[in-house]
């Protein structure tokens, strides 16, 4: 990038805006070729580079269930499959956070079936606004769905309108063996005043493989809106379902439906190397 005069990068952004657009109306994930990410103007004021060997429980906490409770049965589908929520599915070290999914058969004295565990920072760390990056190698699994995401605990009341209360996705990867291998899809949520949920997703490439690879995705949200990038570059901007009130973080690697769910080994590991927060500096 650094050959393309200065005078033309305007220019040549604004064409790889257009070709992201036609790719996107033609359901084309392409890799990012938007502007690199600018920080200017902002400062780090949070991050957890998951060093140690310990989870900072000042912070994170389990999405249905407190750290530390026994296996707690999530769902059962009509098979009569199991998926239970328990802590042992995370684990710190080498500077990084590893959730894992796997199957347990019950030998070692837990209840059989498929285990995961999500953590958010609800009731203990929120943000209005900033620039909010995660470092990850994708999970290898089928019917799973690892990500990193901002959330409202309000988002699922019809009486609490978009602007206090969404779910803004940053990347959520579950294209794992599936049509968009190799993809990730960021997504916009939130419920109207009738119950209706109203959503806007795009899939974008990441390049290389990011299920042995690490790599960035984040987004800038401000008083304007939501601009999402994946490896510093700048793949979309939305104004879609702009919320002003503090949210909350989320990491998962969870099971989506047990009717077809597969991984490759005994473990599929979502592997995150860092999460950071940067808001404009006073």
């Amino acid at each position: 990038m650094s050959s393309i005069p200065t005078v033309l990068l305007k220019p040549f952004y604004f064409l790889m805006s257009i070709i992201t657009l036609f790719c996107t109306w033609l359901d084309i994930p392409i890799k990012p070729l938007g502007a690199p990410v600018d920080l200017t103007g902002y400062e780090l004021v949070w991050a957890d580079e998951f060093d140690g060997t310990e989870l900072d429980t000042s912070v994170w906490r389990g999405e249905q269930v407190p750290i530390g409770t026994e296996p707690y049965l999530y769902r059962i589908n009509d098979k009569g499959e199991s998926l239970y929520y328990h802590d042992s599915m995370l684990k710190v070290a080498d500077g990084c956070l590893t959730q894992s999914i796997r199957y347990l058969d019950g030998s070692d004295g837990r209840p059989e079936g498929w285990y995961c565990f999500p953590l958010n920072t609800s009731e203990q760390l929120e943000f209005t606004y900033g620039y909010f990056e995660c470092r990850a190698k994708l999970s290898k699994s089928v019917s799973g769905n690892c990500a990193f995401w901002l959330n409202s605990a309000g988002v699922t009341d019809t009486s609490v309108p978009h602007e206090e209360a969404v779910e803004i996705d940053v990347f959520e990867s579950m294209q794992y063996k599936r049509d968009y291998h190799g993809c990730v899809e960021r997504n916009m949520h939130y419920f109207d005043e009738t119950g209706h949920q109203r959503l806007h997703a795009k899939f974008i490439k990441v390049g290389g493989d990011p299920y042995e690879e690490f790599n960035t995705y984040a987004v800038k949200w401000d008083e304007k809106g939501y601009t999402f990038y994946v490896n510093g570059r700048e793949f979309d901007h939305t104004a879609f379902g702009l919320c002003h009130s503090p949210l909350y973080l989320c990491l998962c690697n969870y099971i989506r439906t047990l009717n077809d769910v597969s991984i490759d080994g005994d473990s599929a590991d979502f592997v995150v190397d860092y999460v950071r927060v940067y808001q404009k500096a006073p």
